[in-house]
């Protein structure tokens, strides 16, 4: 299927969000925030107030997982897409691709950008193997059916 992009993504991250918003994030860790070359060469060139944000997602759908896990789909033609910058994902040379742009740094260690965002009605979501609209209400529900306090009857 071409004309989309795939992220596998913790429910639970999902359920976490306070708006409706998939944001790019920034990564922090020794010795280097980004294993990919290319964003640590930007993120070295910053100023202190601005940060490096990315997405990863892949070419190729992901295999479902566990419940814990949804599988997203986002089209390339995301309006986001167009004001970030795309490059392959070096340590999956076959099917990764990372977005990624330059935003406010909030302050040192927020992980969210504040401006680089998809909304979750420009997603679908995979639902026992169909797509769905990204809403909060599917995200709920996918989160009942994974609960052990689920009632029987």
């Amino acid at each position: 299927m071409k004309g989309y992009v795939y992220r596998a993504e913790t429910l639970a991250r999902m359920l976490k969000a306070n708006e409706p918003l998939l944001r790019l994030e920034r990564q922090f860790g020794p010795p280097h925030d980004y294993p990919q070359k290319m964003l640590e060469k930007v993120r070295r060139q910053l100023p202190a107030n601005r940060a490096v944000y990315r997405l990863e997602c892949q070419t190729r759908a992901p295999k479902p997982g566990d419940a814990a896990t949804v599988v997203l789909r986002i089209p390339e033609r995301n309006a986001l897409f167009a004001e970030v910058t795309r490059i392959p994902d070096e340590r999956n040379q076959a099917s990764g691709v990372i977005y990624f742009g330059v935003d406010d740094a909030v302050n040192p260690t927020n992980r969210l950008s504040p401006n680089l965002a998809i909304p979750f009605e420009k997603i679908d979501v995979q639902v026992g193997g169909n797509w769905m609209p990204l809403t909060t209400a599917i995200l709920n529900q996918l989160s009942l059916k994974q609960s052990p306090f689920q009632a029987c009857g």
